[in-house]
């Protein structure tokens, strides 16, 4: 079987046309006459590679505002200066002295009570003793030097509310009338703190007992051998100024009534047992619990102004019945 003409024709024709269409695409795209080959590089010898690590970056965590931060203030807190006070030199107004002159006296009681047993000597050096107990208007300088009530240990000198000496305003102020009373409500630390400022001492039990006698060793009271009212502040209602009785024999006054006297020594019942042993200037007990206080008060009974009745009581009580003078040595 031959083929139809015309279908010969129509495969004859593609055959013609494939090379013209490869002619006409080679004309359309220029390739080089020689591709030559990419240069081979020898490989470099390369350090191994290091992974490179940022630290993280850590942001502070946000919040919302604080609501209550309107109703919040930055106060201004100024540095605390105390204020400087100026210290004033304080003079002390000072008590006219009498010379006890050195010798024996008896000293205690056999008609007593059992601590003023046995009546006995003790030998004194000279010594000096205020004519009068120190004053409120003496007292009250004091305590504007010391600046208080305390003492360095914080013992209490005075307690005021038992003296006749008042704080107002911060500042001292004696009661109307009282300036020239004696000083009550004052510590046994107070007197002593009172007497070394002014440079002074209190008086051994010894001393005062001597001193009161006025150089009689027959006088039961500083007086002579009876006392009246007339001679003493005794058995009465309050303090009276100082020196508004007559003095004893060696011109001291109010050695009995008035206010009661702190003494320096300690207190024992029995002392006088062991100083009778050792009579030269005795001190007292090297320790205790009680200091001495003689001559009595404003409201002692007469039988407690004898010279040689004996009182005692805690270093730190106050009451408005005790008081003290001064003594000191001489050469």
């Amino acid at each position: 079987l031959r083929a139809p003409r015309s279908v010969g024709k129509e495969m004859q024709s593609l055959g013609e046309i494939e090379p013209k269409v490869e002619n006409v695409l080679q004309m359309a795209f220029e390739f080089p006459a020689k591709v030559e080959a990419p240069p081979i590089v020898a490989a470099a010898v390369q350090e191994p590679l290091k992974p490179v690590i940022k630290p993280a970056e850590i942001a502070r965590p946000e919040y919302e505002p604080d609501p209550a931060a309107i109703f919040q203030r930055d106060l201004m807190v100024s540095h605390y200066e105390p204020k400087k006070v100026e210290i004033k030199e304080v003079e002390p107004i000072l008590t006219e002295m009498v010379v006890i002159p050195g010798g024996t006296y008896h000293r205690g009681s056999n008609e007593g009570a059992r601590d003023e047993m046995p009546r006995h000597f003790v030998t004194l050096s000279g010594f000096a003793m205020d004519v009068h107990p120190v004053t409120n208007e003496q007292f009250v300088r004091f305590l504007q030097a010391m600046g208080g009530e305390k003492d360095k240990n914080n013992n209490d000198i005075i307690r005021l509310r038992d003296s006749r000496i008042k704080r107002s305003g911060g500042k001292l102020a004696i009661e109307s009338g009282y300036a020239k009373h004696p000083v009550v409500g004052v510590t046994w630390y107070g007197a002593t703190a009172y007497a070394r400022w002014i440079g002074k001492r209190l008086p051994t039990e010894a001393e005062w007992e001597a001193a009161a006698i006025g150089g009689h060793d027959t006088f039961l009271y500083p007086t002579g051998n009876d006392i009246e009212r007339s001679q003493a502040n005794f058995f009465s209602s309050d303090t009276t100024p100082v020196m508004s009785y007559p003095p004893n024999p060696f011109g001291l006054y109010d050695m009995a009534g008035n206010v009661y006297e702190w003494c320096q020594d300690w207190y024992a019942y029995n002392y006088y047992d062991a100083s009778a042993l050792e009579p030269m200037n005795p001190m007292g007990p090297p320790q205790g619990v009680y200091r001495v206080l003689r001559g009595g008060c404003w409201k002692s009974l007469k039988d407690d102004l004898r010279c040689s009745h004996r009182h005692r009581n805690n270093p730190g009580t106050v009451n408005g019945t005790y008081g003290f003078r001064c003594a000191a040595d001489v050469s």
